[in-house]
């Protein structure tokens, strides 16, 4: 059984093109990456255009006065970050708490893969770029 692993990000900069995050990982089934200091020595740089919107579905929902009401909902989009890895538009150094990389020719700290994810997903949910991610599970 898993004690439990994660990281955290946070961002550092934001230009007109560009958004860096420092980030950190840990794992608490290793002594060697507990990370109790929260270092956070790794760097995930986005270039704004890898920031897609979510897809909005409307429809008219009747409600239980029996008016109808036009409900917006946000359907998050697939982000394609090997993709975007390959053109050189997402870089990432990883941390020096990195205890596993992904098996492609990037060698990415998987708990930065995970990171992408989130910073993705609290985009299309909020529809601005969040300012710290943390991740554990």
């Amino acid at each position: 059984m898993s004690i439990g692993f994660g990281a955290h990000a946070n961002r550092i900069l934001e230009v007109e093109e560009t958004v860096i995050y420092e980030y950190g990982s840990f794992n608490w089934n290793d002594p060697k990456y507990y990370n109790e200091e929260r270092i956070l020595d790794g760097l995930i740089t986005i270039q704004k255009e890898c920031f897609i919107e979510p897809e909005i579905d409307e429809k008219l929902k009747r409600m239980p006065s029996g008016r109808k009401r036009l409900v917006k909902r946000r359907r998050p989009a697939y982000v394609e970050y090997r993709k975007l890895l390959k053109e050189g538009l997402i870089k990432i150094d990883n941390c020096s708490n990195c205890w596993q990389v992904t098996e492609n020719e990037f060698a990415v700290d998987i708990m930065a893969y995970r990171l992408l994810f989130c910073i993705f997903r609290d985009y299309q949910k909020e529809g601005i770029i969040p300012e710290i991610i943390d991740v554990a599970f």
